[in-house]
């Protein structure tokens, strides 16, 4: 009988530390899963301001296009007074032309020569 409870003892004693061993190595395992879950939250959370900062990026580049739009129209259109500002001067031009080399004008300018240079003498002295 003694040999059966030494048996038996020998046997728990084996017993406890065999579930020793798996409670170890249960805990073990759960603290490499507690490990694993933590990191997947880290990534999950960088992942979410990445996001968000993307977005940031986004509405930027939306904005800047928006202002970059808004100063092309602006560009265009004062091309366009500017133009048509040209397009006035040309015609002055051609119209002054026309007057100076009409026969009128060269007959009243050359009427008018002495009595123009009369006045810059007056005016010198």
């Amino acid at each position: 009988m003694s040999s059966d409870r030494i048996s038996e003892s020998l046997q728990r004693d084996e017993s406890i530390v065999r579930l020793q061993l798996q409670l170890q190595h249960a805990l073990h395992r759960c603290a490499e899963l507690e490990l694993q879950v933590l990191n997947s939250r880290d990534y999950a959370l960088g992942q979410a301001a990445e996001i968000g900062r993307q977005r940031l990026r986004i509405e930027h580049h939306v904005t800047d296009d928006k202002n970059h739009r808004a100063h092309i129209a602006r560009l265009e259109s004062a091309l366009a007074e500017a133009n048509k500002r040209v397009n006035t001067l040309e015609t002055n031009r051609r119209e002054l032309v026309a007057l100076r080399s009409s026969t009128t004008w060269k007959i009243g300018h050359s009427f008018m020569l002495p009595i123009r240079l009369l006045k810059r003498l007056t005016r010198r002295s």
